[in-house]
């Protein structure tokens, strides 16, 4: 049972997604000269894990019929039958409730707004539109997006150039990350009654948004660098990574078979994180 509950709430992601919150967070005290304390990260981590967990449950709850067509997720606990739908959705509605009251009382209440968008979007927009529109993709890069905004918020107010970047920079990676999903499980996405890009316009719509979602990170990864934002040591690691994204698209786009797009997808799973990590200690350790 407790095997059944941790792959209800999907706790395999959880470390990537914290990670963009917590260099949120970090960013943001280090900017306004405030104190790390490991209480307050805790408590953000904690919280703002929950909240992901109980969004991953809820996802599978609206999500059990399709998922029971699909070979990649029948064993899923709601569709094997290991949790009942209805014990899933309260579970996973009351861990996000209590996540939210935790970051309302504990930390401030512009987080807890920010992490309620992120989960919102993804289980009651994201979701259903997944079988009806093709702009389920683009909507459900949305609550990713927000990532940077939970950390954030959880110290500063207000905007901040740093964090829509990186916002901008986790949105448009979310699109090509999708699609090639899509495409590596397309028979099932379809017997499962999937509306995303690829079913509707064809793949090799698909295949062309793919490397245009790529190719838009060349221009994007020097503005960290023009605003002064970072320099030489993240340039340099950002100019070199997304050479190689570039090298391992066009080789999927050329070849477009099974193994390509898992060699794409596995190394872009590594490209925003090194990113990220390079950033931050181009700016806080040089």
């Amino acid at each position: 049972m407790i095997k059944a509950y941790i792959e209800l709430f999907r706790l395999k992601p959880i470390p990537l997604i914290m990670s963009m919150v917590i260099f949120a967070h970090v960013y943001a005290l280090r900017e306004l000269g405030l104190v790390f304390e490991w209480g307050a990260l805790i408590l953000l981590v904690g919280s703002t894990g929950l909240a992901n967990a109980a969004t991953f449950a809820l996802n599978q709850y609206y999500e059990r019929q399709g998922d029971a067509k699909m070979e990649r997720t029948q064993s899923r606990p709601i569709p094997s039958g290991r949790i009942s739908p209805k014990l899933a959705f309260f579970a996973g509605l009351i861990v996000f409730i209590v996540a939210l009251l935790i970051q309302y009382f504990f930390i401030n209440p512009a987080t807890m707004i920010a992490t309620f968008l992120c989960g919102g979007l993804y289980v009651w927009t994201y979701t259903p539109l997944k079988s009806r529109s093709t702009m389920s993709t683009l909507i459900g890069s949305l609550p990713g997006a927000l990532l940077p905004f939970i950390g954030w918020y959880s110290v500063a107010q207000g905007m901040n150039l740093m964090i829509l970047w990186m916002s901008l920079m986790i949105y448009l990676w979310q699109i090509p990350h999708t699609l090639v999903i899509c495409f590596r499980y397309k028979d099932q996405y379809l017997a499962a009654g999937g509306k995303q890009l690829p079913f509707v316009a064809g793949e090799t719509a698909s295949f062309r948004q793919i490397v245009w979602y790529t190719l838009i990170n060349i221009p994007l990864i020097f503005v960290p660098f023009l605003f002064k934002i970072s320099g030489g040591i993240y340039l340099s690691v950002a100019v070199l990574f997304t050479v190689f994204a570039i090298v391992f698209v066009s080789r999927f786009y050329s070849q477009r078979e099974s193994r390509s797009a898992q060699q794409f997808f596995r190394y872009m799973l590594l490209y925003l994180p090194v990113l990220f990590i390079s950033m931050a200690t181009d700016r806080f350790m040089f």
